[in-house]
């Protein structure tokens, strides 16, 4: 079931990241590094502004609409879900000029909090609808929504860089306008009330109550997630880190893109089974997740690792070159770290109501990756930053890991693991014995050639998995024959 859910949440998965990654290099051309590191600052804030306003919400719906409802309560929801999207416009405003005030105040206008509060509130929307559509298993409603931001905003945000200005303004504006076509787009196929007629006592009180503490618990995890940005832009400034936000955003955009490609498909399905109470099943559902994600992130870090010499002297702008060369698998590796017991042991503790633990394990990775993160880049520069920052998430991961094993009875999948981690080596292996690219056409043979390596050794560590996959195929088509 997994892997045919991910299957169909392929295409989100792709574009939505190729998008990213792609608008990430090309920024590189027209922003400098000061009004870079004002847009990724600016992007990050927008997470906790949506935390705020409706993360509390879309988790209740994301954890108890796995289905349709009826006509009445489903009426009752819409509107109630109206009323807090309202109220997280204002929100998106105050937090928008919060954010000028701490990241810029000589930027301090009118015109610059209202674009970017558009940006929140419009991003804010965006991903509260995709938490719902995903809910309601309504996969292309989500891929529109995931996926138009990203496209459109990158068209968008090439005309006004080219023709307006090369500013973090004029992206922010850019993108703002696309999510709200991805948003006015995607509502009608999912269901939506336009003004709240009615506010639903109940579902509200429902929501504080299983939303409220993760509120908390997602406020934590995105100081884990986002310290890194704050304490270099507080320390070195906002040029140093705009130099430093393009490897470290490539690198954690790689390791995003290799854990959403399994985990949009994952937490439904494990919710499902637990809602009709099949808790074993449920963690089964999320050790087959870690395995799948595993068998997505190890080759995806090892090859960034691999090639981010030749791919940054080809692709990426001049001044953030020996930077980017520098930090970019390692941030790959910090992130995967971290995405891995986020996407895996974390979501046990949400399932199962258990955020106390998930709190200690976000507490753990903030005070850890706070401290080393500071003294690695006053003892090491950048690069010291970063193991730092891969440190205090590995602190974390073996915190949450064992919690959910010795309380929660997780099973990891080791077996597992190790045929990844084999594979992982063969195309490492096959990697270093070929010449480095030397244009963007080797570049991409490059990249096929270690995915056809790894390929080859997963489809030869489950030789067997695989014989059997294959017979069924034969039997179902020799009897749909006969």
């Amino acid at each position: 079931m997994l892997i045919r859910q991910t299957i169909r949440y392929l295409p989100a998965q792709l574009l939505s990241p190729a998008f990213q990654l792609l608008s990430m290099v090309v920024w590189t051309y027209f922003l400098p590094p000061a009004e870079m590191g004002s847009y990724v600052l600016i992007t990050a804030t927008q997470e906790f502004a949506y935390l705020i306003a409706l993360s509390w919400f879309s988790v209740y719906a994301l954890r108890f609409m796995p289905f349709e409802r009826g006509r009445s309560e489903r009426s009752h929801f819409l509107h109630t879900e109206a009323a807090i999207i309202a109220l997280s416009v204002p929100i998106s405003l105050i937090a928008a000029l919060a954010t000028v005030a701490i990241i810029d105040e000589a930027q301090l206008s009118l015109r610059t909090v209202l674009v970017i509060g558009f940006f929140f509130a419009t991003r804010g929307i965006n991903t509260h609808y995709s938490e719902r559509a995903r809910a309601q298993s309504n996969i292309f409603a989500y891929t529109m929504l995931q996926i138009l931001g990203p496209i459109l905003g990158f068209g968008f945000g090439l005309g006004l860089v080219t023709w307006w200005q090369p500013t973090g303004e004029a992206l922010i504006l850019a993108y703002g306008v696309a999510q709200l076509i991805a948003n006015l787009v995607a509502a009608p196929l999912i269901g939506f009330a336009i003004l709240p007629r009615r506010i639903d006592g109940a579902i509200l009180r429902a929501a504080f109550a299983y939303g409220g503490p993760i509120l908390l618990l997602y406020g934590l995890g995105w100081i884990a997630e986002n310290n890194f940005r704050y304490v270099i832009g507080h320390i070195s400034g906002a040029a140093a880190f705009g130099l430093m936000a393009v490897g470290w955003g490539l690198g954690r955009r790689c390791a995003s893109f290799g854990a959403m490609l399994v985990a949009a498909a994952a937490f439904p399905i494990a919710a499902r089974l637990l809602n009709e109470g099949k808790r074993t099943e449920a963690l089964a559902q999320l050790a087959t997740n870690a395995a799948l994600l595993i068998g997505v992130m190890a080759p995806t870090v090892v090859g960034i690792a691999m090639i981010s010499t030749p791919a940054t002297d080809l692709l990426i702008a001049e001044p953030y070159r020996e930077m980017t060369k520098a930090i970019l698998g390692l941030s790959a590796l910090a992130a995967a770290i971290r995405f891995l017991h986020v996407h895996v042991s974390d979501q046990i503790f949400i399932l199962e109501k258990r955020l106390s633990y998930a709190g200690i394990v976000d507490i753990v990775e903030i005070v850890a990756a706070v401290i080393l993160t500071i003294a690695g880049l006053l003892l090491y520069g950048p690069v010291g930053a970063v193991i730092g920052t891969a440190l205090g998430s590995a602190m974390a991961a073996i915190v949450s890991l064992y919690l959910a094993m010795h309380k929660l009875d997780f099973v990891p999948p080791v077996r597992d693991i190790v045929k990844v981690l084999v594979s992982t080596g063969a195309m490492a292996l096959g990697l270093a014995v070929i010449p480095p690219a030397q244009n963007i056409t080797t570049l991409v043979l490059t990249i096929l050639y270690g995915m056809v390596v790894y390929a080859a050794a997963i489809l030869v560590a489950y030789r067997g998995e695989a014989r059997d996959i294959l017979r069924r195929r034969l039997d179902r088509r020799v009897q749909a024959s006969g």
